[in-house]
């Protein structure tokens, strides 16, 4: 009821980046389906949709390195020396992209609610921020335009959440947000 379990698009992101929203169950059951309580938590991750993480980027550049080597020393070998340099360049080249690529490719979002409290962790680069406000003074805003984000508000404080999420996912996960934020104000 009222979950989000996977939203995918790459309508809001730019070169491919998708968002994926992942929450905890709201509701209690009795086994047979049935609603027992209701849980004041949650808890949602939005992340870019990388192909590969950057344990496994490095592992697939160090194997196109020992190809790329064993192909220009055979070239060496044959006397075409001048491979040698360009076969490095193209190394290094390559590993400069991928570091770029791979600094920004854990970056995430995270909701978490708890009764009385928001969680909002933030993760860009190398940059990890962390905020704990109280649920029942934040506010969620959303005005529904292109591109706009989800705005969270404490006492003066804003903070903007939603680059990872689709627009047309958008409206639908304000509802469901703004609905668990009450529940956990309570």
């Amino acid at each position: 009821m009222g979950m989000i379990t996977e939203i995918s698009s790459s309508a809001n992101a730019p070169s491919g980046t998708v968002g994926k929203v992942g929450t905890v169950d709201t509701f209690g059951t009795d086994g047979g389906g049935v609603a027992n309580q209701t849980l004041k938590s949650g808890k949602w991750i939005f992340r870019r949709n990388c192909s590969l993480s950057p344990k496994q980027l490095l592992q697939w550049y160090l194997s196109l390195c020992a190809i790329t080597l064993v192909i220009a020393t055979g070239f060496l070998l044959a006397g075409f020396w001048i491979v040698l340099p360009f076969a490095g360049i193209e190394l290094l080249l390559v590993g400069t992209a991928f570091v770029i690529y791979a600094r920004h490719a854990a970056d995430y979002e995270m909701i978490e609610l708890q009764p009385n409290q928001l969680k909002l962790v933030m993760a860009d680069g190398a940059k990890l921020t962390q905020i704990e406000w109280s649920a029942q003074w934040a506010k969620l805003s959303y005005n529904g335009k292109y591109k706009a984000p989800l705005l969270f508000s404490h006492r003066g404080q804003q903070v903007k959440i939603g680059k990872f999420i689709a627009e047309k996912d958008k409206s639908a996960l304000h509802r469901e947000l703004k609905a668990a934020l009450a529940r956990a104000a309570c």
